[in-house]
């Protein structure tokens, strides 16, 4: 009953949030990630603390403060683009300009699918709106929502952008089969991934990193290519895909070496827009004693 409750509420929500005109909308978010920033102490200690791993004393207090409040911001405004799908999707064309989609074009061309390495960067779910923009077949692998009816209500939205959705439990036979008839899968690889991670550095700090991608990667042929969906104002974004990331498969560090590659690029992204990631996140915890090593 809690469970429907919620989602009721949520549905109450989306209805008012459809008829407001975006310029409000956008004011609406920033008004909740100030909320989430001033009165949930445990996530704005998380996002300082790691603005401080990452940054130092190459920025001021005060700017990692700003950064962490923006980002508060951006992340409420993540939560309201997803309920808004369906009033972006009528003009998307409009809405979206793609950067280097020759890269993914080439790719395809090889036939053997491709794994895109995404992050909780800018607008990170509307990444799901490129295979409605490309006209190519697109998954990607999510968490379930605890709540069976917002979880059912989120991958209608996803489906909205012609993206299918694949649980993360027990993914693995539908990724290799995605990839086998030449789809695209996106992957994060920005989260902590525990004792079946790499300790790689991330902003010169060890943590623990996904492989998985490079992994897939070698094990199928699939390109390896980095994609960020940048907000510039809420309902105009830029989807940027970098290109291919090439490996030596023969090296025998090429897990390690291609994932801090993705590591490294995907730094030089947030450096470049701070206020767009996601700090509140624990992305640096201690070392799990049971760390797979190479």
């Amino acid at each position: 009953m809690k469970y429907y409750i919620q989602y009721k509420l949520t549905q109450l929500v989306v209805f008012f949030l459809s008829l407001l005109p975006l310029s409000f909308l956008r004011g609406c978010g920033n008004l909740a990630g100030n909320f989430i920033y001033f009165w949930m102490p445990r996530r704005r200690k998380i996002a300082l603390a790691n603005l401080e791993k990452a940054f130092g004393n190459t920025l001021t207090d005060d700017a990692k403060n700003d950064i962490a409040r923006a980002a508060f911001q951006s992340m409420a405004l993540s939560t309201i683009e997803l309920f808004i799908t369906e009033r972006i999707r009528t003009n998307a064309e409009e809405r979206f300009v793609i950067h280097g989609n020759e890269h993914l074009e080439q790719a395809f061309a090889k036939d053997k699918g491709i794994v895109l390495v995404i992050s909780h960067l800018g607008s990170w779910e509307y990444l799901s709106f490129l295979p409605y923009l490309t006209q190519r077949q697109w998954s990607v692998i999510v968490k379930d929502i605890k709540n069976p009816y917002l979880n059912a209500y989120v991958t209608r939205m996803r489906q909205l952008m012609t993206v299918r959705p694949i649980a993360k439990l027990n993914s693995i036979k539908k990724v290799l089969k995605e990839l086998k008839h030449n789809h695209g899968v996106a992957i994060l690889i920005d989260q902590w991934a525990g004792g079946e991670g790499l300790w790689l550095d991330f902003f010169d700090v060890g943590t623990s990193t996904t492989s998985i991608p490079a992994r897939l990667a070698k094990r199928t042929g699939a390109a390896l290519i980095p994609a960020y969906c940048l907000r510039q104002e809420l309902g105009k974004y830029e989807i940027h895909i970098h290109p291919e990331v090439d490996f030596d498969p023969n090296d025998s560090d090429w897990e390690y070496r291609t994932t801090e590659k993705l590591n490294g690029l995907l730094e030089e992204q947030i450096k470049k827009y701070p206020d767009q990631w996601l700090w509140c996140h624990r992305r640096w915890k201690k070392k799990p004693s049971e760390l797979r090593h190479l």
